[in-house]
């Protein structure tokens, strides 16, 4: 049986960790921004109709994944480790709270460009970063709803929810661009 790999594996990719931060942190925060890079590019440009749009009545929605990631960086790190309230005037939070995943219930986010969804991620991103700066020890542990848990762990489960929630707003997208397509 041959296994083949795509061209891109011919290239030398990398992924270095983060300088400033521990490094085990620092690799893990290096891969969540490049599948966030990843992600983002295969996204492109969205218009406002396509980040709002949402294959069913209270389903997901581009702008509404991205938002939820942005405020889950939050509440795993301000709120968590930190045991800061949640900035009530950051538009992320402010959507996560009318949210109910385990309902499948995602209301329809606000009617902006997806400029401003980046700026939204990139500012609680930079936010991210600088927490693991503050609290970087990554064997440090926490109680929350899953039991106890480490910072490392917290990261690497940012990580995963960045790329899960990522490419389905990728795949929303997809879904839009077809479904507009077939009743162009």
């Amino acid at each position: 049986m041959e296994i083949r790999l795509s061209s891109l594996a011919m290239d030398r990719l990398d992924v270095s960790p983060t300088e400033g931060l521990h490094p085990e942190l620092g690799i893990l925060f290096a891969a969540m921004q490049d599948g966030t890079r990843e992600w983002q590019a295969e996204i492109g440009e969205p218009t406002r109709e396509a980040l709002v749009w949402q294959p069913y009545a209270n389903g997901p929605s581009i702008g509404g994944q991205i938002l939820h990631i942005a405020s889950c960086e939050a509440y795993w790190l301000l709120s968590l480790v930190e045991r800061k309230e949640p900035d009530l005037a950051n538009p992320a939070v402010l959507y996560d709270r009318t949210l109910d995943q385990d309902n499948h219930h995602w209301p329809t986010p606000p009617n902006e460009p997806i400029e401003w969804y980046f700026k939204v991620l990139a500012e609680a991103r930079a936010e991210t970063f600088r927490s693991l700066e503050r609290h970087g020890e990554p064997s440090k542990e926490y109680t929350c709803g899953y039991g106890l848990v480490t910072y490392r762990w917290i990261l690497s489960h940012l990580v995963e929810h960045d790329s899960y929630h990522g490419g389905q707003a990728v795949l929303l997208h997809e879904m839009y661009k077809k479904l507009a397509s077939s009743e162009g």
